[in-house]
Protein backbone atom coordinates (compact mmCIF):
# COMPACT_ATOMS: atom_id res chain seq x y z
CA UNK A 1 0.00 0.00 0.00
CA UNK A 2 2.80 2.37 0.90
CA UNK A 3 4.61 1.59 -2.38
CA UNK A 4 1.48 2.52 -4.37
CA UNK A 5 1.23 5.88 -2.60
CA UNK A 6 4.90 6.64 -3.27
CA UNK A 7 4.48 5.72 -6.97
CA UNK A 8 1.45 8.00 -7.28
CA UNK A 9 3.35 10.92 -5.71
CA UNK A 10 6.27 10.43 -8.07
CA UNK A 11 3.92 10.39 -11.11
CA UNK A 12 2.25 13.58 -9.91
CA UNK A 13 5.60 15.33 -9.55
CA UNK A 14 6.66 14.24 -13.08
CA UNK A 15 3.40 15.42 -14.64
CA UNK A 16 3.69 18.78 -12.86
CA UNK A 17 7.24 19.20 -14.12
CA UNK A 18 6.22 18.43 -17.69
CA UNK A 19 3.30 20.87 -17.51
CA UNK A 20 5.57 23.59 -16.18
CA UNK A 21 8.07 22.97 -18.96
CA UNK A 22 5.36 23.08 -21.65
CA UNK A 23 3.98 26.32 -20.25
CA UNK A 24 7.46 27.77 -20.32
CA UNK A 25 7.96 26.65 -23.91
CA UNK A 26 4.65 28.24 -24.91
CA UNK A 27 5.74 31.56 -23.39
CA UNK A 28 9.03 31.40 -25.24
CA UNK A 29 7.32 30.52 -28.52
CA UNK A 30 4.84 33.34 -28.05
CA UNK A 31 7.65 35.77 -27.39
CA UNK A 32 9.39 34.63 -30.58
CA UNK A 33 6.21 34.54 -32.77
CA UNK A 34 6.01 37.08 -35.57
CA UNK A 35 3.36 39.67 -34.90
CA UNK A 36 3.07 41.89 -37.96
CA UNK A 37 3.10 45.60 -37.43
CA UNK A 38 0.39 46.90 -39.74
CA UNK A 39 1.81 50.40 -39.49
CA UNK A 40 5.34 49.42 -40.46
CA UNK A 41 5.86 49.66 -44.22
CA UNK A 42 6.99 46.64 -46.19
CA UNK A 43 8.89 47.26 -49.41
CA UNK A 44 7.21 45.56 -52.38
CA UNK A 45 7.25 45.57 -56.16
CA UNK A 46 4.08 46.48 -58.05
CA UNK A 47 2.61 46.72 -61.53
CA UNK A 48 -0.18 48.94 -62.84
CA UNK A 49 -3.09 46.92 -64.20
CA UNK A 50 -3.67 47.47 -67.90
CA UNK A 51 -5.18 45.74 -70.86
CA UNK A 52 -3.19 43.27 -72.94
CA UNK A 53 -3.90 41.30 -76.10
CA UNK A 54 -4.71 37.63 -75.63
CA UNK A 55 -4.70 35.28 -78.62
CA UNK A 56 -7.19 32.48 -78.13
CA UNK A 57 -7.57 29.16 -79.85
CA UNK A 58 -10.23 26.73 -78.70
CA UNK A 59 -10.34 22.98 -79.04
CA UNK A 60 -13.13 20.80 -77.66
CA UNK A 61 -14.17 17.23 -78.35
CA UNK A 62 -17.62 15.88 -79.06
CA UNK A 63 -19.51 13.15 -80.89
CA UNK A 64 -21.07 13.44 -84.33
CA UNK A 65 -24.83 12.89 -84.48
CA UNK A 66 -26.77 12.35 -87.73
CA UNK A 67 -28.71 15.16 -89.34
CA UNK A 68 -31.88 13.10 -89.01
CA UNK A 69 -32.60 9.59 -87.80
CA UNK A 70 -35.84 7.69 -87.25
CA UNK A 71 -37.04 4.22 -86.35
CA UNK A 72 -38.97 2.80 -89.32
CA UNK A 73 -42.34 1.75 -87.96
CA UNK A 74 -45.24 0.62 -90.18
CA UNK A 75 -48.62 2.13 -89.36
CA UNK A 76 -50.54 -0.86 -90.61
CA UNK A 77 -50.57 -4.25 -88.88
CA UNK A 78 -50.47 -7.62 -90.58
CA UNK A 79 -48.32 -10.12 -92.44
CA UNK A 80 -45.35 -8.73 -94.37
CA UNK A 81 -45.62 -9.47 -98.10
CA UNK A 82 -42.58 -7.54 -99.29
CA UNK A 83 -39.38 -6.01 -97.88
CA UNK A 84 -37.59 -3.64 -100.25
CA UNK A 85 -34.60 -2.44 -98.23
CA UNK A 86 -31.35 -3.83 -96.86
CA UNK A 87 -28.80 -2.57 -94.35
CA UNK A 88 -26.40 -0.06 -95.88
CA UNK A 89 -28.72 0.76 -98.77
CA UNK A 90 -29.13 4.37 -99.86
CA UNK A 91 -32.81 5.21 -100.30
CA UNK A 92 -34.59 8.30 -101.54
CA UNK A 93 -37.54 10.08 -99.99
CA UNK A 94 -40.81 8.41 -101.04
CA UNK A 95 -39.37 4.94 -101.68
CA UNK A 96 -41.61 2.05 -100.63
CA UNK A 97 -39.66 0.06 -98.05
CA UNK A 98 -42.18 -2.54 -96.87
CA UNK A 99 -45.57 -3.93 -97.90
CA UNK A 100 -48.07 -5.38 -95.42
CA UNK A 101 -50.78 -7.73 -96.71
CA UNK A 102 -53.72 -5.59 -97.86
CA UNK A 103 -55.71 -8.19 -99.86
CA UNK A 104 -58.75 -7.98 -97.56
CA UNK A 105 -58.68 -4.20 -97.59
CA UNK A 106 -58.43 -4.17 -101.38
CA UNK A 107 -61.57 -6.32 -101.69
CA UNK A 108 -63.35 -4.04 -99.24
CA UNK A 109 -62.19 -1.09 -101.32
CA UNK A 110 -63.82 -2.52 -104.46
CA UNK A 111 -67.12 -2.89 -102.61
CA UNK A 112 -66.80 0.59 -101.11
CA UNK A 113 -66.22 2.13 -104.55
CA UNK A 114 -69.30 0.40 -105.92
CA UNK A 115 -71.38 1.55 -102.95
CA UNK A 116 -70.17 5.11 -103.35
CA UNK A 117 -70.85 5.20 -107.09
CA UNK A 118 -74.34 3.78 -106.55
CA UNK A 119 -75.21 6.28 -103.81
CA UNK A 120 -73.81 9.10 -105.91
CA UNK A 121 -75.97 8.06 -108.87
CA UNK A 122 -79.08 7.95 -106.67
CA UNK A 123 -78.35 11.38 -105.27
CA UNK A 124 -77.84 12.86 -108.73
CA UNK A 125 -81.12 11.31 -109.91
CA UNK A 126 -83.05 12.71 -106.94
CA UNK A 127 -81.36 16.05 -107.35
CA UNK A 128 -82.35 16.33 -111.00
CA UNK A 129 -85.90 15.13 -110.42
CA UNK A 130 -88.62 17.72 -110.13
CA UNK A 131 -90.95 17.95 -107.21
CA UNK A 132 -93.75 16.91 -109.56
CA UNK A 133 -92.20 13.46 -109.74
CA UNK A 134 -92.79 13.00 -106.04
CA UNK A 135 -89.23 13.50 -104.72
CA UNK A 136 -89.37 15.26 -101.40
CA UNK A 137 -86.63 17.33 -99.76
CA UNK A 138 -86.38 14.68 -97.07
CA UNK A 139 -85.61 12.02 -99.67
CA UNK A 140 -83.04 14.27 -101.32
CA UNK A 141 -81.31 14.94 -97.99
CA UNK A 142 -81.30 11.26 -97.11
CA UNK A 143 -79.70 10.32 -100.44
CA UNK A 144 -77.06 13.02 -99.96
CA UNK A 145 -76.17 11.72 -96.49
CA UNK A 146 -75.99 8.18 -97.85
CA UNK A 147 -73.59 9.32 -100.58
CA UNK A 148 -71.35 11.19 -98.10
CA UNK A 149 -71.29 8.18 -95.76
CA UNK A 150 -70.21 5.91 -98.62
CA UNK A 151 -67.56 8.42 -99.63
CA UNK A 152 -66.23 8.55 -96.07
CA UNK A 153 -65.97 4.75 -95.90
CA UNK A 154 -64.14 4.76 -99.24
CA UNK A 155 -61.62 7.36 -98.04
CA UNK A 156 -61.02 5.48 -94.79
CA UNK A 157 -60.22 2.30 -96.71
CA UNK A 158 -57.85 4.19 -98.99
CA UNK A 159 -56.04 5.54 -95.92
CA UNK A 160 -55.84 2.07 -94.36
CA UNK A 161 -54.42 0.63 -97.57
CA UNK A 162 -51.88 3.45 -97.69
CA UNK A 163 -50.74 2.54 -94.18
CA UNK A 164 -49.90 -0.95 -95.41
CA UNK A 165 -46.94 0.59 -97.24
CA UNK A 166 -43.93 1.82 -95.27
CA UNK A 167 -42.46 4.78 -97.16
CA UNK A 168 -39.13 6.53 -96.54
CA UNK A 169 -39.91 10.05 -95.24
CA UNK A 170 -36.50 11.41 -96.30
CA UNK A 171 -33.37 10.35 -98.15
CA UNK A 172 -30.77 8.48 -96.17
CA UNK A 173 -29.06 5.19 -95.40
CA UNK A 174 -30.68 2.09 -93.93
CA UNK A 175 -28.65 1.47 -90.78
CA UNK A 176 -30.79 -1.33 -89.33
CA UNK A 177 -33.22 -3.97 -90.60
CA UNK A 178 -35.04 -6.42 -88.37
CA UNK A 179 -37.92 -7.75 -90.48
CA UNK A 180 -38.40 -10.57 -92.99
CA UNK A 181 -41.12 -11.56 -95.45
CA UNK A 182 -43.82 -13.57 -93.68
CA UNK A 183 -43.35 -11.98 -90.28
CA UNK A 184 -46.26 -10.20 -88.64
CA UNK A 185 -45.75 -6.55 -87.79
CA UNK A 186 -47.63 -4.08 -85.65
CA UNK A 187 -46.66 -0.72 -84.22
CA UNK A 188 -43.05 -1.73 -83.62
CA UNK A 189 -39.85 -0.68 -85.46
CA UNK A 190 -38.66 -2.80 -88.39
CA UNK A 191 -35.53 -0.78 -89.19
CA UNK A 192 -33.74 2.52 -88.92
CA UNK A 193 -33.14 5.29 -91.47
CA UNK A 194 -30.21 7.67 -90.98
CA UNK A 195 -29.44 10.89 -92.84
CA UNK A 196 -25.75 11.87 -92.73
CA UNK A 197 -25.76 14.38 -95.59
CA UNK A 198 -24.72 16.69 -92.79
CA UNK A 199 -23.96 15.96 -89.15
CA UNK A 200 -24.26 17.73 -85.83
CA UNK A 201 -21.25 17.95 -83.55
CA UNK A 202 -22.15 18.70 -79.93
CA UNK A 203 -19.48 19.93 -77.51
CA UNK A 204 -19.50 21.29 -73.96
CA UNK A 205 -17.76 24.64 -73.53
CA UNK A 206 -16.79 26.02 -70.10
CA UNK A 207 -18.08 29.33 -68.82
CA UNK A 208 -14.71 31.02 -69.33
CA UNK A 209 -14.86 30.43 -73.10
CA UNK A 210 -18.55 30.47 -74.01
CA UNK A 211 -18.57 34.21 -74.74
CA UNK A 212 -16.37 33.58 -77.78
CA UNK A 213 -18.85 31.16 -79.40
CA UNK A 214 -21.78 32.65 -81.29
CA UNK A 215 -24.40 31.38 -83.73
CA UNK A 216 -23.22 31.50 -87.33
CA UNK A 217 -19.52 31.50 -86.48
CA UNK A 218 -17.37 29.19 -88.63
CA UNK A 219 -15.25 26.53 -86.97
CA UNK A 220 -12.78 23.89 -88.11
CA UNK A 221 -13.33 20.20 -87.36
CA UNK A 222 -10.76 17.42 -87.24
CA UNK A 223 -11.09 13.72 -86.46
CA UNK A 224 -8.80 10.92 -85.37
CA UNK A 225 -10.23 8.79 -88.17
CA UNK A 226 -8.81 11.07 -90.89
CA UNK A 227 -5.61 12.72 -89.57
CA UNK A 228 -4.80 15.96 -91.35
CA UNK A 229 -8.27 16.23 -92.90
CA UNK A 230 -10.09 19.42 -91.95
CA UNK A 231 -13.87 19.80 -92.14
CA UNK A 232 -15.73 23.07 -91.81
CA UNK A 233 -18.94 23.80 -89.95
CA UNK A 234 -21.07 26.57 -88.52
CA UNK A 235 -22.32 27.03 -84.99
CA UNK A 236 -26.12 26.74 -85.09
CA UNK A 237 -26.92 26.64 -81.38
CA UNK A 238 -25.37 27.99 -78.18
CA UNK A 239 -27.10 27.07 -74.93
CA UNK A 240 -28.35 29.94 -72.78
CA UNK A 241 -28.24 27.77 -69.66
CA UNK A 242 -25.21 26.01 -68.22
CA UNK A 243 -25.11 22.75 -66.30
CA UNK A 244 -23.98 22.25 -62.70
CA UNK A 245 -20.34 22.36 -63.83
CA UNK A 246 -20.88 25.68 -65.65
CA UNK A 247 -20.52 24.08 -69.07
CA UNK A 248 -22.64 25.16 -72.04
CA UNK A 249 -23.79 23.06 -74.99
CA UNK A 250 -22.66 24.21 -78.44
CA UNK A 251 -24.04 22.48 -81.56
CA UNK A 252 -22.24 22.73 -84.89
CA UNK A 253 -23.61 21.80 -88.33
CA UNK A 254 -20.97 20.03 -90.46
CA UNK A 255 -21.68 19.24 -94.15
CA UNK A 256 -20.54 15.75 -95.10
CA UNK A 257 -18.44 14.89 -98.13
CA UNK A 258 -18.00 11.93 -100.45
CA UNK A 259 -14.27 11.65 -99.79
CA UNK A 260 -13.46 10.62 -96.22
CA UNK A 261 -17.11 10.82 -95.14
CA UNK A 262 -17.98 11.46 -91.53
CA UNK A 263 -20.03 8.86 -89.68
CA UNK A 264 -22.50 9.24 -86.85
CA UNK A 265 -20.92 8.30 -83.53
CA UNK A 266 -17.39 9.36 -84.51
CA UNK A 267 -15.39 11.69 -82.26
CA UNK A 268 -14.62 15.15 -83.54
CA UNK A 269 -12.46 18.03 -82.33
CA UNK A 270 -13.66 21.56 -82.93
CA UNK A 271 -11.53 24.69 -83.01
CA UNK A 272 -12.34 28.23 -84.01
CA UNK A 273 -11.73 29.05 -87.66
CA UNK A 274 -9.30 31.82 -86.63
CA UNK A 275 -7.63 32.70 -83.36
CA UNK A 276 -9.38 35.47 -81.50
CA UNK A 277 -7.33 38.44 -80.38
CA UNK A 278 -9.00 39.91 -77.31
CA UNK A 279 -7.98 42.96 -75.30
CA UNK A 280 -8.50 42.20 -71.62
CA UNK A 281 -7.26 43.22 -68.18
CA UNK A 282 -4.14 41.32 -67.27
CA UNK A 283 -1.74 40.85 -64.37
CA UNK A 284 1.75 39.36 -64.21
CA UNK A 285 1.77 35.73 -63.19
CA UNK A 286 3.99 36.70 -60.22
CA UNK A 287 1.11 38.69 -58.73
CA UNK A 288 -1.16 35.65 -58.41
CA UNK A 289 -1.72 34.11 -54.96
CA UNK A 290 -4.08 31.51 -53.56
CA UNK A 291 -5.31 28.47 -55.46
CA UNK A 292 -6.81 27.84 -58.89
CA UNK A 293 -10.27 27.70 -57.30
CA UNK A 294 -9.71 30.80 -55.21
CA UNK A 295 -7.16 33.09 -56.89
CA UNK A 296 -6.13 36.24 -54.99
CA UNK A 297 -3.89 39.28 -55.42
CA UNK A 298 -2.67 42.10 -53.23
CA UNK A 299 -3.91 45.47 -54.50
CA UNK A 300 -2.35 48.72 -53.28
CA UNK A 301 -5.00 50.99 -51.75
CA UNK A 302 -4.03 54.18 -49.91
CA UNK A 303 -0.56 52.84 -49.19
CA UNK A 304 -1.76 49.49 -47.86
CA UNK A 305 -1.80 45.97 -49.32
CA UNK A 306 -5.40 44.79 -49.59
CA UNK A 307 -5.93 41.10 -50.29
CA UNK A 308 -8.61 40.67 -52.95
CA UNK A 309 -10.22 37.67 -54.64
CA UNK A 310 -10.34 37.73 -58.43
CA UNK A 311 -11.73 35.70 -61.33
CA UNK A 312 -9.12 34.69 -63.87
CA UNK A 313 -9.36 33.57 -67.48
CA UNK A 314 -6.66 32.35 -69.80
CA UNK A 315 -2.93 32.88 -69.61
CA UNK A 316 -0.75 34.39 -72.30
CA UNK A 317 2.82 33.53 -71.39
CA UNK A 318 3.71 35.55 -68.30
CA UNK A 319 0.36 37.38 -68.24
CA UNK A 320 -2.97 36.16 -66.85
CA UNK A 321 -6.35 37.47 -67.93
CA UNK A 322 -8.55 38.84 -65.13
CA UNK A 323 -12.30 38.68 -65.71
CA UNK A 324 -13.46 40.24 -62.46
CA UNK A 325 -12.17 41.65 -59.17
CA UNK A 326 -9.83 44.44 -60.27
CA UNK A 327 -10.01 47.62 -62.34
CA UNK A 328 -7.76 49.09 -64.96
CA UNK A 329 -5.23 51.50 -63.45
CA UNK A 330 -5.03 49.82 -60.04
CA UNK A 331 -1.68 48.51 -58.80
CA UNK A 332 -1.10 44.86 -57.95
CA UNK A 333 1.86 43.69 -55.90
CA UNK A 334 4.17 41.45 -57.90
CA UNK A 335 7.02 40.90 -55.44
CA UNK A 336 7.49 40.75 -51.68
CA UNK A 337 4.11 39.17 -50.91
CA UNK A 338 5.72 36.69 -48.51
CA UNK A 339 6.16 39.50 -45.99
CA UNK A 340 2.61 40.81 -46.31
CA UNK A 341 -0.62 40.42 -44.41
CA UNK A 342 -3.94 41.90 -45.37
CA UNK A 343 -4.16 45.69 -44.78
CA UNK A 344 -0.48 46.18 -43.87
CA UNK A 345 1.36 49.32 -45.00
CA UNK A 346 3.57 49.00 -48.06
CA UNK A 347 6.24 51.04 -49.74
CA UNK A 348 6.65 50.67 -53.48
CA UNK A 349 10.21 50.09 -54.60
CA UNK A 350 11.61 52.54 -57.09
Amino acid sequence: MRNKIIAALIALVVISAIGYQLAGNAKVAKSKAFIPDLNKSVVVQSKTIEKAAFDYSFSYSGTFAPNREIQLTPQGAGEVKGVFFTEGQQVGAGKVLLQVDDALLQSQLIAAKASYENSKTNYERFKNSSSSEGVTKMQLDASYLQMKSAESQLRQLEISIGKCKLIAPFSGTITQRNVEIGSVVGMSPVGRLTDVSSLKLEVNVPESDIAYFSTGHEVSITTEMYPGEVYHGKIEYVSTRGDESHNYVVKIRVPNRAKNPLKAGMYGNVSLEKNLSVSALSIPRTALLGSAKKPQVYVVENGRAMLREIVIGRSNGSQIEVLNGIREGEKVITGGQINLVDSCKVELSK
